[in-house]
């Protein structure tokens, strides 16, 4: 009878832990600077920022490095804000896996890694340090931009291709750009060649709206435009956050913000680098949210050095052309 019980028991521990989730099965994880002591295990990390960029509800995209830093800390308050995890300090404790759990467990996980794996570069030779380097190069080893296309997939890769020597000759009158929805790129033209190829993001097919909680249409609309407007640091005047002494409470299209104004402040979000492209403020502007499949309320994102250089080498009046 007793032995009976303690099959018992010992079954339904292991019941108790088979149903835990990824996140809830392992210690929390917060950012080292914490007074209490953290375990950051490379594979938990990686599959956290997996877990992050997965989710729909935030515009997150981190690489998946297992390093633990300040944009990883960041994504990880923006996920614990949009579902209401308090504090939101970046601290992974139990409410929050458990909220993590629900959106990984739908994700296929990459197998473990030793942490020894990680460091092995240091013991190869520095030749073949140069050699790794060149491959793995974005940009300095590619001659020529249909040498960077069959380098690279395309509709996958992060890489960006620069000829420095036609960006050179850009007046803003030879200059046309031209964003792939289908590949989530955007090339600059010089004179009717490829001097820029980049990574881009344009709108999503469904957007969830936190305040209706309803998936909208937010594609970018295709066609043949023209650059209206140039502002190098302007904040949107349509999306962005109310807070209440300090607080968030709410975030999106502040035109469909529902609730009460008094006592709120309006700060819009950040568009550095914008050129506009319609009178309904889709544009293309810089952001650390670059991913490799649309996601924006319409905008078209850009890497920030992207952004960056695009912005000195057109002008208003410069032709855009949205293909898919």
């Amino acid at each position: 009878m007793r032995l009976c019980k303690i099959l018992l028991t010992t079954l339904m521990l292991i019941s108790v832990t088979n149903a835990k989730g990824y996140f809830t099965s392992h210690d929390d994880i917060c950012d080292m600077k914490q007074s209490e002591k953290c375990t950051n295990d490379f594979n938990v990390i990686r599959n956290l920022q997996i877990t992050l960029t997965k989710d729909t509800h935030t515009d997150t995209y981190l690489t998946a490095d297992g390093k633990w830093g300040k944009s990883t800390k960041e994504a990880v308050i923006a996920f614990q804000e949009t579902y209401s995890l308090k504090p939101a300090n970046g601290w992974i404790g139990k409410s929050t896996k458990e909220a993590l759990d629900k959106i990984a467990k739908n994700i296929k996980f990459p197998k473990n890694v030793k942490v020894e794996k990680i460091v092995e570069h240091k013991n190869v030779s520095k030749a073949k340090q140069i050699a790794t380097h060149k491959k793995d190069s974005s940009t300095s080893l590619c001659r020529s931009y249909a040498a960077f296309k069959k380098s690279i997939n395309l509709r996958k890769s992060f890489k960006v291709y620069q000829d420095k020597s036609l960006l050179k000759k850009a007046t803003g009158r030879n200059t046309k750009l031209k964003v792939d929805i289908s590949e989530q790129r955007v090339r600059l033209y010089v004179n009717g060649k490829v001097a820029l190829c980049s990574p881009c993001t344009t709108g999503a097919k469904r957007k969830f709206e936190p305040n209706t909680k309803i998936y909208r249409d937010k594609r970018t609309p295709k066609g043949t435009f023209k650059i209206t407007e140039k502002i190098a640091d302007k904040r949107s005047t349509i999306f962005g956050d109310y807070y209440r002494g300090g607080k968030r409470v709410y975030h999106g299209d502040k035109r469909k913000f529902r609730g009460s104004k008094k006592g709120l402040r309006y700060k819009g979000a950040s568009l550095q680098n914008w050129m506009r492209l319609t009178s309904s403020g889709v544009g293309l502007h810089a952001s650390k949210y670059v991913k490799r499949h649309p996601g924006t309320n319409g905008c078209i994102r850009l890497p920030y050095k992207v952004a960056k250089t695009i912005f000195k080498k057109v002008k208003t009046g410069t032709k855009v052309s949205i293909v898919n």
